[in-house]
């Protein structure tokens, strides 16, 4: 049986010598409209910013390839989680595409000028973009950036992985990537319902010097690289918070708390389910699927971001402890001996009925050290290291 094309995506570059910083244009009006849904002024479809792929004045000739970029609208259409990935070789940024056109949008349609930013009036366009959301992968990091851009694979160079330097030609470079990642899909579990944009704005600056800390200082480049870009995302969160508030005994740390949580969370997510879907996928139903609160779970496809609480649960199920057996030769005895009791407290805390008490600056202390592995092994570097093994 022939196997599905996995689906395809964009990458393009912004021009610093088109504004001051066109990234930081995009997210203005993108969080603008944002505030405006907030505060009852706009629907959720209001919501979104049209980025364009302007037309350098040195080429002459159409984009080889401008069909191939178009032919990504049927693919939005049908519902699938397309990606605009956006650098300037220093940070990198991955956009929700919800359309993509040829058409020139600025002249055609003049009301669609409050979801653009003003000095696309002086420069011409081969496509734009009109994007839902917009997500922080690396900031301002370039040995990162080089590292997640390997993730992408070139189509119009026979796959080959995105080299940021020699390879950025023709843009945009249509990509794929072999791991499938839905950046935007789990956004009510992780978000609490609102844009990635909107939470990257909180802290930014602080949170941009937290990643080197804690990559240099506490974590290691290994582990900090094999994290998933969401957990990075909600441990420089709460560490900025904590680093900020640690001298005052009264603060309430709840929000760093289930920030932290969340880490641990994700990181369970991307180690338990591509590890069973590998041994599962082929497996008739009855061996493949379990019941949770929330209806049938396919452990064969592709699972959709589970809670703290499904995670201990599926780790006491027969259908998923022998699978895991065999995905994880090396870590399944510490799955099933000791992280349950290690998640207690931890899912206790990601709990949404547990968002309301108060967290204290002891237990934000232990449980940050518990995690990240302050005087001890880290729950975290733990689970990567399993990640990584299972990954070969």
């Amino acid at each position: 049986m022939q196997q599905p094309q996995p689906p395809r995506h964009l990458l393009s570059v912004w021009n610093p010598s088109y504004a001051d910083d066109a990234m930081d244009r995009h997210l203005e009006v993108l969080l603008r409209w944002a505030a405006f849904r907030r505060d009852g002024r706009a629907d959720d479809d209001d919501v979104y910013v049209w980025w364009a792929k302007l037309r350098s004045p040195n080429r002459q000739a159409p984009l080889p390839h401008a069909g191939e970029v178009l032919e990504l609208a049927p693919q939005i259409d049908a519902g699938i989680e397309t990606h605009l990935y956006l650098t300037d070789y220093s940070s990198l940024y991955v956009a929700h595409l919800v359309e993509v056109t040829a058409e020139n949008v600025l002249e055609e349609f003049p009301d669609e000028r409050d979801h653009m930013p003003t000095y696309y009036d002086q420069h011409d366009a081969d496509f734009w973009f009109r994007i839902w959301d917009i997500r922080r992968l690396v900031a301002g990091d370039p040995p990162a950036t080089i590292e997640e851009l390997k993730r992408l694979r070139n189509v119009r160079y026979h796959d080959r992985p995105v080299s940021l330097y020699g390879g950025i030609v023709d843009l945009p470079l249509i990509v794929t990537r072999e791991d499938g990642a839905s950046w935007f899909s789990d956004i009510g579990a992780l978000t609490e319902g609102r844009r990635w944009a909107e939470r990257d704005a909180e802290l930014r600056g602080e949170t941009e010097r937290l990643s080197a800390e804690l990559r240099d200082n506490l974590l290691g480049k290994e582990i900090w690289d094999a994290l998933e870009s969401s957990s990075r995302t909600f441990l420089t969160t709460a560490e900025a918070v904590f680093r900020a508030r640690r001298g005052d005994p009264g603060f309430d740390f709840s929000g760093s708390a289930v920030e932290v949580t969340k880490a641990v969370e994700t990181e369970l997510n991307a180690l338990m389910f591509p590890a069973l879907r590998r041994i599962l996928a082929k497996a008739p139903p009855a061996r493949r699927e379990v019941r949770t609160n929330e209806g049938l779970l396919d452990l064969g496809g592709r699972v959709s971001h589970q809670s703290l609480g499904t995670i201990r649960k599926l780790l006491d199920d027969d259908t998923t402890r022998q699978p895991l057996r065999t995905a994880l030769p090396h870590d399944w005895r510490w799955l099933e001996g000791e992280l349950p009791a290690q998640l207690e407290p931890i899912r206790d805390l990601r709990n949404p009925a547990a968002h309301d008490r108060s967290v204290a600056r002891e237990e934000m202390g232990r449980l940050r050290q518990s995690v990240l592995g302050i005087g001890c092994e880290g729950l975290l570097i733990r689970i990567v290291r399993a990640k990584l093994r299972s990954r070969g």
